[in-house]
C-alpha cells in the first residue's frame, strides 16, 4: 500500500468525506496558529494515544512539513496500524497549495 497522499488529493477526500479520519501530529500552539479540524495528537503523546487511532478505514497524518507525520506512521505500523497515510508537505502545502488565503479549515 502507497503510504502517501497529497494535500490535493486530501482535499478532494475531504470535500467528499468530511467526517475522514485526520490525525494532526503537531504541538497545540502549532495546531493553534493552522489546523484542518482534525484530530490532535501531539507527536509528544503518541505513544500514550495511539489506541485512539482508528485501525479500520483510512487515517490521514500530518504534520508541518510531512517528517513527523512519517515518524508517527513508521511507530504505528510497529503496533500494527496498515490504514494510516501520510499527508506529504502537511500543513505549509496545504497552505501554499490548497487554500493560500488563510486559515487551512
Amino acid at each position: 500500500m502507497n503510504d502517501e497522499i497529497s494535500v490535493q488529493e486530501l482535499s478532494e477526500i475531504l470535500e467528499k468525506d468530511p467526517s475522514a479520519v485526520l490525525i494532526d501530529v503537531r504541538e497545540e500552539e502549532e495546531y493553534n496558529e493552522a489546523n484542518l479540524s482534525g484530530k490532535l495528537i501531539p507527536m509528544s503523546e503518541i505513544e500514550d494515544r495511539f489506541a485512539e487511532i482508528p485501525k479500520e478505514g483510512p487515517v490521514y497524518i500530518h504534520c508541518r512539513s510531512g517528517k513527523r507525520s512519517r515518524t508517527a506512521i513508521e511507530f504505528l505500523k510497529s503496533k500494527g496500524y496498515a490504514n494510516c497515510l501520510n499527508v506529504t508537505g502537511g500543513i505549509l502545502a496545504w497552505l501554499n497549495e490548497v487554500n493560500p488565503e488563510g486559515r487551512a479549515a
